[in-house]
């Protein structure tokens, strides 16, 4: 299991962001809640839930953008555990992404990372709710319209292209 490299480090994260991995043709394939990270190597989108109050979601999200802060008590010694817990976590490393962009599917902004795997190329989107429905399992059920554009200048600007 690939962790941290030595000297990477967190620049921008945000919680309770829900990453769909696009299958066939850019159809849903299947999505989870978690943590999206980027650090100086990697995009990191770790499937975990974490509780927020309404004004650290504000801090977070105000004005419906995807801000660039941290996670607060969130480091990276946490990170690389929740990788080591999560192994079906997505690394995407940065000299893998071949595109950023926010992409509008059914009036609401996703932010879309286009990336090489293998020699294939592979699509995530990334988005928040407004509702989740807790049944049968979290899923979401309405997705919110966000900003991305503050990610996306900074994913390009880390970008060793």
């Amino acid at each position: 299991m690939e962790n941290l490299e030595e000297g990477e480090h967190i620049i921008a994260s945000l919680p309770q962001i829900w990453g769909i991995a696009l299958g066939l043709r850019g159809f849903f394939h299947k999505s989870k809640e978690g943590i999206l990270a980027l650090t100086n190597k990697n995009v990191i989108f770790v499937p975990r839930y974490v509780w927020i109050t309404a004004k650290e979601k504000e801090r977070y999200f105000e004005d419906d953008k995807a801000r660039t802060g941290r996670i607060s008590d969130y480091n990276e010694s946490d990170l690389d555990e929740d990788l080591t817990e999560h192994p079906k976590s997505w690394i995407i490393p940065l000299n893998s992404i071949t595109d950023v962009r926010s992409i509008t599917t059914r009036k609401v902004d996703f932010l879309r990372i286009t990336f090489t795997e293998k020699g294939k190329e592979k699509m995530y989107d990334f988005g928040i709710t407004k509702t989740v429905t807790n049944y049968p399992y979290r899923q979401p059920l309405v997705f919110k319209n966000l900003d991305w554009s503050l990610w996306i200048v900074l994913i390009r600007s880390n970008l060793k292209i």
